[in-house]
């Protein structure tokens, strides 16, 4: 025990130089708030850290333009940024945290040590194709995986024999905890992010409204975009929320609706901290990391997943256990622990050291739960409204609708003036 202590005091001693090559900042981007979270601790740590943001040709690349964008999305950033992925010196450990940066990280970049800072399984982003194939390739560069969450750690480890490590989902209990003043109502939120096929819009749609034709006294919350769903049925959209802003929403309402067809989202982890229950999709991307009494797990269907929040609705008891079960589980996940165990790994490896494997098992062992309830009718007034919503919202459709028109039309005056089509 006082040689594995020595050995952690050294490693925690070694203060490394370390080059980071991130996408360009996107406001409300769960995984560039991450980033840069750990970027903050380990600076905090007394390692020197240097952001690499990928180039967009749309949008301004000057270096003091992009730290205004990170640190206004993200808060303050204590590393030096750079604008473009050439990395010209040397560097201790440089980290791939995108699927087109871990190439350029293992053939390009001077770095004793290389690590892949993993988020999500990055392939299922993209039809099968080009890009596909190109996100899976990333994970065969010979880099070392550091993961959120155990699933995708088991999945690469599983899929392409990766030696991998992982940090655990958390909550910060500054920002997440309950609010007693705050009433709580009959509603539900969802997290609506059509810009993230991932988050399933269409069957969180389809859900809501098997939820709201069996319950029409529940009030509907959607958040997490600017875009208006335009659903047919009563709801109420709140945009983009600030963190804050979404702990208050959460001790507001009695059920949570977040769906992720690929990693664990962070947001029922930040729901559980709150004390409200969480639904998602049961499946082997949630239960590695989900915790059986604090979420209920549905068959990926409307159908079921609806079922899952009117049962919560309407059963007191079942929200006042998993709301002290959240409570309890999450006050051992505060993001101190998340911090501390990707530190950790980012040390042990600069340190030269392997780090230590663990045989991952699922959290959640229950079945899926399962309900046969059918999407109720879209009254015809109600489509049609939605269509034309959807038209407004749209400019690409607009747009289209106008080239349309101006083919019909041109086609029309060339029969007339010419006598053929």
């Amino acid at each position: 025990m006082k040689i594995a202590m020595c050995k952690k005091e050294e490693r925690e001693s070694l203060k490394g130089r370390i080059a980071w090559l991130v996408p360009y900042p996107i406001k409300g981007s769960g995984g560039h708030r991450t980033i840069f979270s750990h970027i903050r601790n380990l600076v905090d740590r007394g390692h020197e850290c240097h952001v690499y943001i990928g180039e967009d040709h749309q949008l301004p690349m000057e270096e003091a333009a992009l730290r205004e964008a990170v640190e206004l999305f993200f808060g303050p950033c204590p590393a030096k940024i750079h604008s473009g992925y050439h990395v010209a010196e040397r560097f201790d450990l440089a980290v791939a945290t995108a699927w087109w940066t871990a190439e350029i990280v293992a053939r390009e970049v001077m770095a004793e040590h290389k690590l892949y800072f993993v988020q999500d399984f990055e392939p299922w982003f993209n039809p099968m194709g080009d890009f596909y194939i190109q996100a899976e390739n990333s994970y065969q560069q010979g880099i070392t995986p550091l993961t959120i969450g155990r699933w995708l750690s088991h999945l690469l480890h599983d899929r392409y024999n990766s030696k991998t490590n992982f940090f655990e989902f958390t909550a910060d209990n500054k920002i997440y905890f309950p609010v007693e003043s705050v009433t709580r109502e009959q509603a539900v939120c969802f997290v609506y992010q059509p810009e993230k096929p991932r988050r399933c819009p269409l069957i969180g749609r389809d859900t809501l409204a098997i939820v709201k034709h069996h319950c029409p006294e529940v009030t509907i919350y959607t958040y997490g975009s600017k875009e208006e769903p335009g659903f047919y049925f009563d709801h109420t959209h709140l945009g983009v929320l600030s963190m804050e802003e979404c702990n208050l929403l959460y001790n507001r309402c009695a059920v949570g609706l977040c769906l992720s067809s690929s990693n664990p989202s962070r947001v029922p982890f930040e729901m559980m901290a709150a004390g409200l229950p969480a639904v998602d999709f049961h499946g082997d991307n949630t239960i590695y990391d989900m915790p059986e009494h604090g979420v209920l797990l549905a068959e990926r269907n409307p159908s079921s997943l609806a079922g899952a929040i009117i049962k919560i609705l309407q059963s007191p008891d079942l929200r006042k256990e998993m709301r002290q079960y959240s409570l309890s589980f999450m006050q051992k996940r505060h993001a101190d622990l998340e911090f501390e165990q990707c530190a950790s790994s980012i040390e042990t490896l600069l340190a030269g050291e392997k780090a230590q494997e663990e045989t991952i098992l699922p959290l959640y062992r229950a079945a899926p739960f399962s309900a046969d309830l059918p999407v109720p009718s879209v009254p015809l007034a109600a489509a049609a409204a939605s269509s034309l919503s959807s038209d407004l919202v749209h400019p690409a459709k607009v747009k289209l609708f106008r080239r349309l028109c101006q083919n019909r039309i041109g086609r029309v005056l060339k029969v007339l003036w010419k006598g053929y089509y």
